[in-house]
Formats: C-alpha cells, structure tokens, sequence
C-alpha cells in the first residue's frame, strides 16, 4: 500500500508559497521583516511551515542561520491574491528596502501537476490541505510512479495529457537534441548581494518543484538507530551528489532545510515565533529535516535517481524497514514524505528583493533570452 494526497473534492486547483528572509546578522530590523512575514502569512494560509537553512559541518563558532523560510499554502489560487492584494501585505512588500534580501515562489498548482507519498499517514507538506489516504501499491520505488500519478489524476480531472517535458536542456547533457534551447547550471555564485527588485517574468515551463522531508518526532532508540545507520548516510550521499551535479542533471535550485514543527502544525498558528532561535543548536527541536528545490523537469528528476545507485538503495532500504515484514512496520514513527509539483510558466510568481545571489531561481530572470 501508498500513502498519497487525497485529491479528491470540487476545487481543482491550490496555491503553494515559498517565502525567505536572509539575515547574514540577525539585526532588530531583520527580527522585524521575520516576524512581520509570518503574521501575515498565519491568518490566511491554510498551513505555515517555518524552516531554516541547514548547515552541514558548521562549527562551533558558527552565527547561526542565514535564512528564515516559511512554506505556506491555501486551498484555493484565489485566496492566495486576495492575501498578496491586502494593504497590510502592500504595505510590507512595497516598502522593503533594495537590500531587504526577502523573496517569494509562489505556485498556483492544478491538482493534475501535485503529486505526494508518505511512508507514514501523517499529511506533511501541501497534503495538509487535503489529507491523505491508501491506495494499492502502483510501482512505488519505480521510477515511473509519478508520472503514472499524475497522468491518473489528470484523466480524472479531464485535464489533457501532458509529457511535462521542457523546452530547454542543459549544456552538460550528453545526447543534446537539435533545436532545443540551452542553459546552463551555474555550479556557484558569487558572494553578493544583488540589490534591487528581480521578477522572473518567463521562467522555463514544466520546472519540476520537489521538497523531501523526513519528520522524526519521537522516535525509539531502535528506530533512531535505523534512521541514523541505514537511511541517513544514503540520503546525505544522495543530496550531495545533487548540489554537486546541478548542470549535470538539471539541479535548478537545492537548499536543506530543518523545521521544528508539531505533527499537526499547530506551532504554525502561534501568535509569536522566536525568530532568534537556532533549531540545529537543540537536536531535540528538530521535528524533521527537509530538502527543497526545482529541477529542470520531471525527466531530469528521474535520470538523477536512475543514475545515483544510492538513491535507488535509500528508497529500497525504506521500503524494507518500514514495508510489510519490515522491523518497524506498523508501529515506526519515523515519516518520509516527498512531494513534486509540474510548474507551469504562467503559474509561477517569484520576485526577489536584495538578495543574495544564487537565491532561488532568480538567476532564470534571462533564460529565455540565454537559450540557444
């Protein structure tokens, strides 16, 4: 059996945000635009996560987190431009500075692009929307069952069908086909700010959104010993490969990210968050570790994994600790979710404000013009 998003219900599509604030020093002014973000976000998100980037290997003289990241969805597009149309939002997106280093992604996501699976019944991520529900094991582990996914939920929709394929390819990419556009991956940045306003305006179609996240509340000693043991070392091999082959394999964008969330989110709904608070210095606050990002499109997602053994060991390995026989079948508490979201070009709204570069995709602000 899966665990999978229960898509089910009249409204065909949500919206999904991702909003940072950067924060080299944690200023009163910066405290501020923290704080002030996630009050807007609270009474009007159906879910708000709050996350923060992690720092692999960061030593003891380490100032703590660079950036604050709020996850927020609402049921319905609509909810989501009255929210950004209110004069409280106006107000603060319109006043901050040319060095504010605050960004927003926002997806409105048509149900037919979302797909979501769980090794546990907990509804992470935008499934919180909807909750979940079982389904027959359709290929899970395989490297088709997404696309089978979302192919499924499309007819059931009777949206068309749709390969979710890119126009572009990148320049690292062995068999490069004829005609199509080019781009390319930068492997770093430069350790700047850019200031001032960027707005993608024609980002690539059918970008490929994924945030992974392993929620770990609880757990017993055996069951950290599998996590720790068996599916950690795999995981991080794989992440690594990932920010280390981003022009490789199509790696728009790839941040990790921990949240000290409750299972239910309700620390989301607090009047107040401690935006000082350095989640990685207290082990026992971290509630889940995560990964975020986009990739090109869904093909070069798959020929990551297919091309990554460690990726295929990791799922393999889940699948038998936590699978029917396996040690902690029924009883685990640990939760692996992973959730992927076909963006559409039109249905992408992303503008980044002082930021630092390399921020999200706002280095995509001239793809379409660098395409060859």
């Amino acid at each position: 059996m899966s665990i999978v998003a229960n898509l089910d219900g009249d409204n065909h599509a949500f919206a999904y945000g991702v909003f940072g604030v950067q924060h080299d020093e944690l200023t009163t002014a910066k405290k501020q635009q923290v704080s002030t973000l996630h009050r807007l976000l609270v009474p009007s998100a159906v879910r708000v996560d709050h996350l923060q980037d992690e720092r692999y290997g960061a030593g003891d003289d380490d100032t703590g987190p660079k950036t604050s990241v709020f996850v927020a969805s609402w049921r319905r597009p609509d909810d989501y431009r009255h929210w950004k149309q209110s004069d409280a939002v106006r107000r603060f997106w319109d006043e901050l500075p040319d060095d504010a280093g605050v960004w927003r992604e926002v997806m409105t996501v048509p149900k037919s692009s979302y797909t979501f699976t769980a090794s546990q019944p907990v509804a992470s991520g935008a499934a919180a929307l909807f909750g979940v529900k079982f389904e027959e094991d359709d290929g899970q582990g395989s490297w088709g069952v997404n696309r089978r996914r979302l192919a499924r939920t499309a007819a059931a929709l009777g949206a068309p069908p749709d390969d979710f394929a890119s126009e572009f390819q990148t320049s690292a990419e062995s068999n490069r086909e004829p005609g199509r556009k080019t781009l390319t991956v930068p492997a770093s940045f430069p350790a700047r700010i850019r200031p001032g306003r960027v707005k993608l305006t024609k980002p690539p179609d059918n970008l490929l959104f994924f945030r992974d996240g392993q929620r770990q509340p609880n757990l017993s000693a055996a069951e950290r010993r599998s996590w720790e043991e068996k599916l950690q070392p795999l995981a991080r091999s794989w992440f690594e490969y990932l920010a280390t082959n981003r022009n490789k394999h199509g790696v728009m964008s790839f941040d990790r990210l921990v949240s000290r969330y409750s299972e239910d989110g309700s620390a989301a709904r607090a009047a107040d968050l401690d935006v000082g608070a350095d989640i990685q210095k207290d082990a026992t606050a971290i509630l889940e570790a995560g990964q975020m990002g986009y990739f090109l499109d869904l093909g070069h997602f798959e020929l990551a994994g297919r091309s990554f053994k460690d990726h295929v060991a990791l799922v393999r390995t889940a699948i038998a600790l936590y699978g029917p026989g396996g040690p902690h079948s029924g009883d685990g508490r640990l939760s692996i979710f992973a959730e992927h979201i076909v963006v559409k070009s039109a249905n992408l709204d992303a503008e980044y404000i002082g930021c630092r570069e390399g921020t999200g995709l706002m280095y995509l602000e001239d793809a379409d013009a660098e395409g060859q």
